[in-house]
Formats: C-alpha cells, sequence, structure tokens
C-alpha cells in the first residue's frame, strides 16, 4: 500500500521531535461586562475548539524528497496523523483483517474517522473506522496489507497545510522545514466526567506544577477622563478587584493528558467559570480547630478589614497535611487582639486539627480563563511529557 494505491494523501513524512510539537486549541467566546458592577456575560461562539499542530521536519534522501513532491504537488485536505497519540503494533497485522488490536482511551480515534497503518514514507494504509472498542478498532474494511512488528498506528484528521513551509537545506540530500497544519474537522473531547465542585461551579483541584514560578495581579475596572490640562479624574465604578494568575503544568503519561484535555474542553475556553484557589497560604491558622466547630482563629492579615465580604475573598480552600482538601465559604470576620476570629459555613470535622496539620488556606477566586486560546507543547507523544500554561481571570461571583 502507499500513495499509489490510495486515493487519500496523508503526510506520511514523521516530524523531529527535538524540538517537540505545539498543538494549539482555539475557542471564541462573546463576554459582555457591566461597567457599574463587573458583572460579565459569556456566550460560546464556537461549539469545539479550532485546532492546529505545528511541527518540524527533518528528512534525508528519500524522505526529504517525498516532502519536497508531497507539498509542491498536492493542493487540498490532507490526512494529519495526530502525532502525539502514536502507538506501535506489538504483534504483526496480518492483510484481510477487519479490527487492529491496540489501546483507545485517550487517543484521539472516533467512529467514523479514519486511522493510519504506517511502515514507512510510502508503506501505509488509510483504514475507516467502524466502531471505537476498549482494546481493538473495528474497520469498515479488511486490511489491505501486512504491517509488521513496530509499524506504527495513528489516529488521523482532516487538515491543510499553511502557506510558508521554508525549507533550510542541510546539503543536497537533507533539509529542515517548519510545518503548521489547521485541522479541518470537528474534533470532540469528553468534558470532566465527575468533577469537583462548590457552590454549584467547578473546582480546579489539581495543583498545577510550580518548578517555574507563579505569577498572579489585580486590575480594577477604572475608567480615567483626562482632558490633558489637570489631573486625570478617575472612576471605579464597581470597585472590585479582579484577580489574574498564571497556572504552569507539566502533564506526564496519558491519564493527566487525558484530564487536562477534558478541563479545558469543560471549561469551553472562556465561557464557564471556575474556582482556582491562589495555591498560596493566603491565612495561617494559630490555634486548632475544634471538633465539630466553624470557628478559625488566623494570626491577623487585615481580612476583617480589607477582605471580608469582598468579592472572590469569601470562599477558601483548606488543605491538610495529608492532602485533604475542604471548600468553605466565610461568614464573619472580627479581629481578636494580634489575631483574627473567622467563622465558616460549615465545620471541618467531627475531631480537632491541630494548626500543624493545616497544610495551607488559600482564597479561591471564580474565574474563567484568560485567553479563548491554549497552546500545549508535547515533548514527547501523550505516554510522555507535555507542558502548558493557562491564564486565569476572575470574574465577580454569582453566588
Amino acid at each position: 500500500m502507499g500513495f499509489a494505491a490510495s486515493t487519500d494523501v496523508p503526510w506520511t513524512v514523521p516530524p523531529d521531535w527535538a524540538d517537540g510539537m505545539q498543538e494549539s486549541l482555539s475557542w471564541l467566546t462573546d463576554i459582555t461586562q457591566a461597567t457599574a458592577t463587573g458583572v460579565t456575560q459569556h456566550r460560546a461562539l464556537r461549539s469545539v475548539p479550532r485546532r492546529a499542530f505545528a511541527f518540524s521536519v527533518v528528512a534525508g534522501d528519500q524522505g526529504r524528497r517525498a516532502a519536497d513532491m508531497l507539498l509542491a504537488g498536492h493542493s487540498g485536505i490532507w490526512l494529519l496523523p495526530i502525532w502525539p497519540d502514536v502507538q506501535w503494533l506489538d504483534a504483526t497485522l496480518n492483510a484481510g483483517v477487519a479490527s487492529i488490536p491496540c489501546a483507545t482511551a485517550g487517543y484521539d480515534f472516533a467512529a467514523g474517522g479514519k486511522a493510519l497503518l504506517h511502515a514507512g514514507v510510502d508503506a501505509w494504509e488509510v483504514v475507516t473506522i467502524d466502531t471505537v472498542e476498549a482494546d481493538h478498532l473495528g474497520l469498515v474494511a479488511a486490511t489491505g496489507a501486512d504491517y509488521p512488528v513496530g509499524s506504527r498506528l495513528y489516529p488521523l484528521r482532516r487538515a491543510i497545510v499553511r502557506d510558508g513551509a521554508e525549507e533550510r537545506l542541510l546539503n543536497d540530500c537533507v533539509g529542515t522545514r517548519q510545518l503548521t497544519f489547521d485541522l479541518v474537522e470537528p474534533c470532540a473531547w469528553p468534558v470532566l466526567a465527575t468533577p469537583t465542585t462548590y457552590q454549584g461551579h467547578l473546582v480546579l483541584d489539581e495543583r498545577p506544577d510550580e518548578a517555574d514560578s507563579p505569577t498572579s495581579s489585580y486590575a480594577r475596572l477604572a475608567q480615567t477622563v483626562d482632558y490633558g490640562t489637570s489631573i486625570p479624574v478617575v472612576h471605579d465604578l464597581a470597585g472590585v478587584a479582579l484577580r489574574g494568575q498564571q497556572s504552569h503544568w507539566k502533564l506526564y503519561g496519558r491519564d493527566q493528558h487525558t484530564w487536562f484535555r477534558s478541563l479545558l474542553y469543560t471549561l469551553d475556553g472562556r465561557r464557564v467559570p471556575i474556582w482556582v484557589p491562589s495555591f498560596a497560604s493566603d491565612l495561617r491558622p494559630i490555634a486548632a480547630i475544634a471538633g465539630s466547630s466553624t470557628t478559625l482563629s488566623v494570626e491577623w492579615a487585615a481580612y476583617t478589614q480589607f477582605g471580608f465580604d469582598k468579592p472572590n475573598r469569601r470562599d477558601v480552600r483548606i488543605e491538610l497535611d495529608d492532602g485533604t482538601a475542604f471548600y468553605r465559604r466565610i461568614t464573619a470576620a472580627t479581629i481578636a487582639g494580634a489575631n483574627e476570629t473567622l467563622t465558616l459555613d460549615a465545620s471541618l470535622s467531627a475531631s480537632a486539627i491541630a494548626p500543624e496539620r493545616v497544610r495551607q488556606i488559600s482564597f479561591m477566586a471564580l474565574s474563567t480563563l484568560a485567553s479563548d486560546d491554549i497552546e500545549l507543547d508535547h515533548a514527547t507523544d501523550a505516554d510522555g511529557l507535555t507542558t502548558a500554561t493557562t491564564g486565569w481571570q476572575a470574574v465577580v461571583p454569582d453566588v
């Protein structure tokens, strides 16, 4: 099988993984904000995100010649292998079989879609998927050739290549070029099946990677009137400070990749809000929390004067040293000498909790993604490492 025996045109020259591969997901959200209150309305304008892959190709000899000929000679739709979803055949796949043994959980296979059996640049076969089972793909038609152990299996998506795939010749037989493919078919993905919720909204219950220092800032909805001749007049009608922060992610293995992609699809770009903890020690307990008590004594942090009952300063994540996390709302606050006494809307435990057992108390801000565009940097396939950064923008809570 190969180009001579197929009307499909897949891109069969493998990528160079030295610099990884960039996958972009782009939603589109319309946001309307009330100046006087800061309240926002979010409306999705795409049912699924647009998706693109950018990667380098370093090809020599036949691979280089094939890549150049494909780009020069084919116009229209390509079938792009989803490179991070590669898997290798661990047994010979014979011609004439109507199923392919493989893993499917966390892979971009879809019933009615296509997959690629790849043994070389011109030794491959496009198959149409009838059913996606837990341990195999059922095919619409039987395979047309034998594929040895080590042949690759990829999901395929329809795509177009962007102009400007400039080649840099390393010598007369080896060249490198950067390619970007835009997928031209909807790419659905399951949302989170059992997300953690609090006050009717999702909660970010996974701690981001902190090898790169997280950042945060506050912004007010100030409007400035400045005629240039006198001191500017600043109006802050909403009177709220909205927190923005960044989370960095290092995703190892297919389970983490699957969770993160499902999180992004659940958030639907900037449409769906989620409680995002600061993951900082914002309040420090100074006394044991009595069993069944709703009282929390903390070191003075000016919360009573400046934080109590303010948007995104009422809700906290309380994490214990064993990883247990509680989500609570502060309903009252008073100054008690050098400390502050806070009242929670519910107790934490029937047993007393010593202050040294509290790892962290973090404020939670109801937030959406700060951008509709997310980039995943695949260092390897999805069984290895991918990094990503999500920005968060706080909104005025509706609860």
